[in-house]
């Protein structure tokens, strides 16, 4: 006996197809890489003065989703006060 199709297949199929679009990152926003270039300093320790940063509240993280490897990934982003 043959199983009758989902009267929900096409709207699910269309749900799921949804392309894979990243946030708008507000001007102001870098991430820990650009920062890096920025600086000069290298990965480990811009995240430590970052991490630093945002504990003493000189500047504010959030991710944004970005596209990146064919997914969308949360990147945190930094921004000064």
């Amino acid at each position: 006996m043959k199983a009758k199709p989902d009267p929900d297949l096409a709207a699910w199929c269309a749900a799921l197809a949804a392309p894979k679009v990243g946030d708008k990152v507000p001007p102001g926003w870098r991430t820990a890489r650009e920062l890096c270039a920025i600086l000069g300093k290298s990965d480990t320790r811009t995240y430590e003065l970052l991490r630093d940063a945002v504990e003493r509240g000189t500047c504010d993280r959030r991710d944004f989703r970005v596209p990146a490897a064919g997914t969308v990934r949360a990147v945190p982003h930094y921004k000064l006060k």
